[in-house]
């Protein structure tokens, strides 16, 4: 028997390009962007923020405290527009560790 600490499991939550495109002929492969969810070794990561990572949120909200790392792989809209409605974030005792590459010819994701 295998405990969390074995475990390595991978979700799409959002796989769609630069729109979001919710419908039946999407049914399959989901409508919306970019984020991905892996869960390695007890640890959460989330890989980029698009319109997925709203419905990753309302799934995490039945897990309670939450504790991840987020990484933003680019700020391009399409990989950033979940993130105000990713409601765990905004949850008192959830943990998340953000991170972002500093992309030369690209807007920062925070400001100092």
């Amino acid at each position: 028997m295998s405990n969390v600490e074995d475990q390595f499991t991978v979700r799409f939550w959002g796989v769609r390009g630069s729109i979001a495109c919710p419908g039946h002929s999407t049914v399959r492969y989901g409508g919306n962007t970019s984020c991905v969810e892996m869960c390695v070794g007890g640890n959460r990561l989330i890989f980029d923020g698009g319109t997925g990572l709203r419905v990753l949120g309302q799934s995490l909200m039945r897990q309670l405290p939450v504790e991840a790392h987020l990484f933003f792989t680019h700020s391009h809209w399409d990989h950033i527009q979940g993130f105000p409605f990713f409601i765990p974030a905004f949850v008192k005792g959830n943990h998340f560790n953000i991170y972002g590459a500093i992309a030369p010819n690209a807007p920062p994701l925070s400001s100092d």
